[in-house]
C-alpha cells in the first residue's frame, strides 16, 4: 500500500473477517487477541507451500541464516516466518501487530525499526552474493496505527527503498498474502527446474 499516511485506508487494519476462525478470525469483540493476523498469515501461508511442495517454518523462534560463496548471514533478530525453513529461506516475514487500549508508543516506533534493521542487512547480503530473499511485512492494529501515522509513513519510506518487498496492512493478509506468495512459489519452482 504506498501513499502519504494520512491518506492510508485505516479501514484496511480492521479485523480479519472473512477468513474464518480456522485462519484468525477476529470479530470486535476479540480484537485484542494477539494471534489473529498470527493465525491468518501461517494459515494461508501453509496451504500456498503444501500446493507447491515447500516447507515453511510458520513460528521459527530462532533467526535465519544464508550461506552462500563461503559468505554467511544471520538474521540480527528472531522472524515470524520463513519458507521454506530456517537454513537458505528465500522468503521471510515480519508481523507488526499492536491492540489493546492504549495509542501505541515506542514499541511502534522499533517496530520499523527491526524492519529496517532486518532489510537492509538482508539487502547488503544479497549484493555481495547475488541472493534473493523476499521480505514481507504484515502491519496490523488499526486505533493503535491511526495514533502513529509518522511510523506508518517511515514503512512506506521502508517499502520504497527496497527494505521490504511486500507491505501487508490489516485485512490485506486475506486479499494479498496468498496470491502474493503464491507468485513467488511459482517463480521459485520455474527457477529450480
Amino acid at each position: 500500500m504506498l501513499g502519504r499516511p494520512d491518506l492510508l485506508h485505516l479501514a484496511l487494519l480492521e479485523p480479519c473477517v472473512v477468513l474464518g476462525p480456522g485462519h484468525g478470525r477476529r470479530t470486535r469483540l476479540a480484537r485484542d487477541h494477539a494471534d489473529a493476523v498470527v493465525a491468518a498469515v501461517t494459515g494461508i501461508a501453509q496451504e500456498v507451500c503444501d500446493e507447491h511442495s515447500s516447507s515453511l517454518d510458520p513460528n521459527p523462534q530462532s533467526r535465519c541464516v544464508w550461506c552462500k560463496d563461503n559468505r554467511l548471514h544471520v538474521t540480527a533478530r528472531n522472524l515470524d516466518g520463513a519458507v521454506s525453513g530456517l537454513a537458505n529461506p528465500f522468503v521471510i516475514w515480519e508481523i507488526k501487530e499492536y491492540w489493546g487500549k492504549t495509542n501505541g508508543g515506542s514499541k511502534m516506533s522499533d517496530a520499523v525499526y527491526e524492519c529496517n534493521l532486518v532489510g537492509r542487512e538482508l539487502r547488503e547480503f544479497e549484493e555481495r552474493t547475488n541472493l534473493r530473499v523476499d521480505h514481507v511485512v504484515f502491519v496490523d492494529g488499526r486505533d493503535q496505527w491511526s495514533h502513529r501515522k509518522s511510523d506508518l509513513a517511515r514503512f512506506i519510506d521502508l517499502l520504497n527503498q527496497g527494505f521490504i518487498d511486500r507491505l501487508i496492512v490489516g485485512r490485506e493478509v486475506e486479499s494479498e498474502w496468498e496470491s502474493f506468495l503464491t507468485r513467488i512459489l511459482s517463480r521459485k519452482s520455474e527457477a529450480d527446474a
